[in-house]
């Protein structure tokens, strides 16, 4: 069985890197706007046996059971690593052979994007991690495992490095993808120029077209 997992940080605690850029108002809203983007392009991946969301926001978790998916509640969040291990874990007592680990700040990401990991997953042997690094390549911005607990998450800076050291440790099969959706994530204002460049749709880019306005309304 495949499950996709989509660990959410609580709005509050997220996006810290934007706080001279946006208000903690704004990231609220722009956490919840991202979620909503990735998980109706992840209800639309094929050949998932479930999707699971794990979080401790109430709006996450209402939105994401109205949606269908399985929601783990989190009583304490201590870091995006042990929410993924902890869900990761949960999925393999569910029964899933495989996990994909999706972020949600990479709204640009399309469900083809997600298949052609699942698809690559499918021709590799029985442990494998497939990772794909963050636009910079230091980063990890998504894994898909098998089996799910094949290795311990360490996301965070340098974490391409790691996992892929700890991945030929646990003598499991690498191999490293680059789709674009899942490479753009908005950790910056940097990121979030770039984002509106391209003129996307969705809720994240309306959302921060409303925030650009505003912003230009007053200055």
């Amino acid at each position: 069985m495949i499950y996709a997992c989509l660990p959410v940080k609580s709005p509050a605690r997220a996006k810290e890197r934007l706080r001279h850029y946006l208000s903690q108002e704004q990231r609220v809203q722009l956490v919840h706007a991202m979620f909503e983007d990735v998980l109706v392009e992840t209800l639309k991946v094929r050949g998932l046996d479930r999707l699971v969301v794990v979080s401790s926001d109430a709006h996450v978790l209402v939105v994401a059971a109205a949606a269908g998916a399985l929601v783990l509640v989190e009583q304490e969040q201590l870091s995006h690593s042990a929410s993924a291990d902890w869900a990761a874990k949960e999925c393999m007592n569910r029964g899933a052979e495989t996990v994909m680990l999706i972020p949600i700040d990479v709204p640009l990401v399309r469900a083809a994007e997600m298949e052609s990991l699942l698809l690559e997953s499918q021709r590799l042997p029985r442990r494998h991690v497939i990772i794909v690094p963050s636009q910079d390549g230091t980063g990890t911005n998504a894994m898909v495992r098998t089996p799910p607990d094949v290795i311990r998450s360490r996301f965070g800076p340098d974490s391409f490095a790691e996992h892929v050291a700890r991945a030929e440790a646990a003598n499991a099969a690498v191999k490293v993808m680059r789709p674009g959706g899942l490479l753009r994530d908005l950790d910056e204002p940097d990121d979030v120029a770039l984002f509106l460049l391209d003129n996307p749709s969705g809720r994240t880019a309306d959302l921060l077209r409303e925030f650009r306005a505003r912003k230009a309304a007053v200055s």
